[in-house]
């Protein structure tokens, strides 16, 4: 069962990277051609809390879009810092969030976690 819950959290980071690759990526063809339907970067910015950053990081310097968004350019590198941490956190303790190691294994990697 474990196996299958680490497949899924790596199927699903991939997949909403995908997607906020390809969001940006319609983002950009919107605004060459454009029309009025522009995506908002509200959008841009829950797909990155989700797990996106890196797709919009990276299509940001591969699109050659945005580059100069303090958006794209201070929060995304701060935001993929957070995801992967709660991923690798997740992979170490084997996604038991709720049990009471969680916070133990945790302070180990976050000093200013005093237990």
């Amino acid at each position: 069962m474990l196996i299958l819950i680490k497949i899924l959290v790596i199927v699903y980071y991939v997949a909403v990277n995908v997607y906020s690759f390809l969001l940006l990526r319609s983002q950009k063809k919107n605004e060459e051609e454009g029309n009025c339907s522009k995506i908002r970067d509200g959008n841009l910015f829950v797909t990155a809390v989700l797990g996106g950053a890196l797709g919009i990081y990276l299509g940001a310097f591969i699109l050659r879009f945005r580059t100069r968004s303090l958006f794209l350019m201070v929060f995304m590198p701060l935001l993929i810092v957070i995801n992967l941490f709660f991923i690798i956190v997740g992979f170490i303790n084997e996604f038991w969030v709720f049990s009471g190691t969680f916070l133990r294994h945790t302070a180990k990697y976050m000093p200013f976690i005093d237990l």
